[in-house]
């Protein structure tokens, strides 16, 4: 995944998660808070309702094989956590519930750089596919839900890790190759070679703690 220097109306992020009109309910209606992630609010203005980032929480991303998501130079890339070295923070933010839901998925966004840089998955139509960036926004509260929906991805627990489906590309995950240092991407081709199963620690804790 490499990054870009546009600004938000670039292209954006690999989506998975319905057509676009139905994706903006769910962002609605399916958007439980997590007790580990940052949260977000509505504010509204003149272009519509947009939404207002609070201060996000800080976690590591860390895959099923033991490799950790770190930038190099502008991509983003999966290495070998084999001498718990601190990886690539990631500031992550929750979108708020608006209504009662029994899901317990969550819709979120990530930024690394010290937040400067947004994982975006922009949507694109078949036969095309889409693809992870690094997306700079100088102001994320600026943008409309619209325009948010590249930026958002639906995070669902699975055991004790977590998968993260492109909210404008539905049925694409955020995944990595089980070949170490090897950018990070989206897939819907699920399989040995592609892991799509994810740890966020927090980045208070030392990692090597978690080898224990």
């Amino acid at each position: 995944m490499s990054s870009s220097d546009s600004h938000t109306d670039g292209k954006i992020y690999p989506e998975c998660c319905k057509d676009l009109a139905e994706s903006h309910t769910e962002l609605e209606a399916k958007c439980p808070r997590l007790s580990d992630s940052g949260h977000v609010s509505l504010a509204s203005n003149h272009s519509g309702s947009t939404i207002k980032p609070f201060a996000p929480n800080k976690h590591f991303i860390r895959d099923t094989n033991q490799q950790i998501l770190v930038l190099q130079g502008r991509t983003l890339v999966a290495v070998p956590d084999k001498l718990s070295k601190c990886g690539e923070i990631f500031y992550v933010s929750t979108l708020p519930k608006r209504k009662a839901s029994g899901s317990t998925a969550n819709y979120i966004v990530l930024a690394v750089c010290k937040g400067k840089l947004y994982l975006c998955c922009n949507r694109v139509k078949k036969p095309k596919r889409p693809s992870l960036v690094l997306k700079k926004i100088k102001d994320l509260s600026s943008l409309s839900r619209e325009k948010l929906l590249p930026f958002t991805f639906l995070k669902q627990k699975s055991g004790s890790y977590f998968t993260l489906e492109s909210a404008a590309n539905p049925g694409y995950f955020v995944c990595t190759c089980s070949i170490p240092r090897q950018p990070v991407g989206v897939t819907k081709e699920l399989g040995k070679q592609k892991n799509t199963h994810f740890e966020f620690v927090n980045a208070n804790v030392d990692l090597s703690e978690m080898e224990a």
